[in-house]
């Protein structure tokens, strides 16, 4: 695989998201900074009886890496289980909700969204990047 047009396609899924997905405000929760966001918020939802998480895609401040995330629902709030204040540095908008139902299976919840995008590519692209959201 190549990355020759690696920016191309950051720019063009961040676009695509600013145009057809809500923004949402985010509050920060516990930080565990860690690679596990959909484990993280599965674990606060089951511990604190939510019926559903957010799944959502978050632009650093950089808005330039655009980044597939789990966050915890109360029914009223947005939280970060997994970055914490660092939320606060972040664009958050919203592409589903995963009820109760499907917690256990957030793991491949996660990879069917990764390969809907890398499948929504031309073949060009495909080919000529590497990026994997």
């Amino acid at each position: 695989m190549f990355n020759y047009n690696n920016n191309k396609v950051t720019n063009s899924f961040y676009k695509e998201i600013i145009a057809t997905k809500e923004r949402i405000k985010v509050k920060s929760g516990k930080c565990r900074y860690n690679y596990k966001c959909h484990m993280n918020a599965v674990h606060e939802a089951v511990k604190n009886k939510h019926s559903k998480l957010a799944m959502v895609v978050y632009m650093d401040e950089g808005k330039v890496n655009p980044i597939i995330h789990f966050l915890n629902f109360d029914g009223e709030n947005y939280i970060d289980n997994t970055l914490g204040e660092w939320t606060q540095r972040n664009e958050y908008y919203l592409i589903r909700y995963i009820g109760e139902e499907d917690f256990w299976n957030i793991g491949y919840i996660f990879t069917s969204y990764r390969e809907t995008i890398k499948n929504n590519r031309s073949w060009w692209l495909k080919l000529t990047s590497d990026v994997n959201f």
